[in-house]
């Protein structure tokens, strides 16, 4: 296990300390040194004490549903800002109503989280460093270096202050601890209380080595429980707030896919009709060359028709009805809305009835054969209720 102790979150000169047995030393140096020696490791990172609070409350309950509710009314008074915005992890002691809290700032803890982001370093815990210090049950553990000092209470429980605070912590071990009370000490300067009868104090030696057993019991309050649930539960609070947008949005898509497919049914169903009037037209030019007709190919069976009309009137003569014929099958293919309902021929000429709803058709028509002949056509027109009965002849006298 690799722990690794840092003084601020962008911290250049970590400490940290490789324990693959019962203790090890701490070393100090860089980031270079330091980050090969994560690899394959269970690594641990100790923050200061002073951005987490160690706390403990009373609370006559073991569910974890009503701790989680109760725990930040409890200590509502202890938190320097609104619950919400904290993070708080707890430990219940066995048979005993006493539950053991750990609290930090989310917007602290995100900006740890942040720092070993840059680092690409992952943790499995963080843990405040006074969890560092040695600890047993009938003793108390206070170390001092500088202006720093560290105290651990108890298993899950301790602080840190500043040195001018101390006597103030001195006093208050003295009046919630019977005499004697063991006291496990180190401080790197004289203390003014050393032969105070209240205390037995027990030296440290080893004040560069990190046990083992200073951590195993403290990870119940590792600071990283429940950090994940809570960026699932806030990703999921910002998905709620956005699935109803998410929904009108999918909804409008859903929407102008329908009205698409609508409209292109509805363009297909005109386009087979324009096919089938085609179709009906060519079939009553063009009786002997019905069969077997493809609306995709009309164009070139017609085609291919007026060509072999021209070759037959331009055997027959240049007055056959024929010629008629075909001059009347290419002015039909470029006027819409016209049905043919009769077609005689007689001495040359070529007399034609037609049907239409479509006024307009039958100029455009007129005009289409007037510019193929060269000359005027003898069109007659007629109205009955919406429909337009038309009569033209082609030769003969006009």
């Amino acid at each position: 296990m690799l722990v690794i102790r840092l003084q601020t979150p962008d911290d250049n000169e970590p400490a940290w300390a490789l324990l693959e047995g019962a203790a090890a030393d701490w070393t100090h140096g860089s980031w270079e040194t330091l980050l090969p020696l994560a690899r394959g490791q269970q690594v641990v990172l100790l923050i200061p004490s002073r951005d987490a609070l160690l706390t403990s409350t009373n609370i006559n309950t073991r569910n974890q549903r009503q701790l989680k509710q109760a725990i930040p009314y409890a200590l509502e008074d202890a938190l320097a800002g609104d619950p919400e915005d904290q993070h708080i992890i707890w430990q219940a002691r066995p048979d005993s109503t006493q539950v053991d809290v750990a609290i930090i700032e989310r917007s602290r803890l995100s900006e740890w989280l942040a720092s070993l982001r840059t680092r690409q370093l992952r943790v499995n815990a963080i843990l405040p460093d006074v969890f560092a210090l040695p600890w047993e049950s009938d003793t108390l553990t206070l170390w001092q270096q500088g202006e720093q000092v560290w105290i651990r209470t108890s298993e899950l429980g301790g602080l840190a202050c500043n040195s001018h605070t101390l006597p103030l912590i001195i006093t208050s071990l003295r009046e919630t601890n019977p005499a004697p009370l063991r006291l496990r000490l180190y401080a790197d300067q004289p203390i003014s209380w050393a032969n105070d009868e209240h205390f037995t104090l027990i030296p440290e030696v080893h004040a560069e080595q990190l046990y083992a057993a200073s951590l195993q019991n403290a990870m119940k309050l590792n600071l990283l429980h429940g950090w994940q649930a809570e960026d699932s539960a806030r990703l999921k609070q910002q998905l709620q707030r956005w699935r109803m947008a998410a929904g009108l949005a999918l909804a409008a898509l859903l929407l102008g896919l329908g009205l698409y497919g609508i409209n292109t049914y509805r363009l297909q169903q005109q386009l087979n009709a324009l096919d089938a009037e085609n179709l009906q037209l060519f079939a009553e030019l063009f009786p002997d060359a019905a069969s077997d007709l493809d609306p995709r190919g009309l164009k070139t069976r017609l085609e291919s028709e007026l060509l072999k009309l021209r070759g037959t009137a331009g055997e027959s003569g240049g007055d056959s009805s024929l010629t008629h014929l075909a001059t009347l099958a290419e002015a039909l293919s470029q006027v819409d809305g016209l049905s043919v309902k009769n077609i005689t021929t007689q001495s040359g000429s070529l007399s034609i009835e037609l049907q239409t709803q479509d006024e307009q058709a039958v100029e455009s028509l007129r005009t289409a054969l007037e510019s193929s002949i060269g000359g005027s056509v003898d069109l007659k027109t007629s109205r009955s209720a919406d429909t337009i009965k038309a009569n033209l002849t082609l030769g003969g006298k006009s």
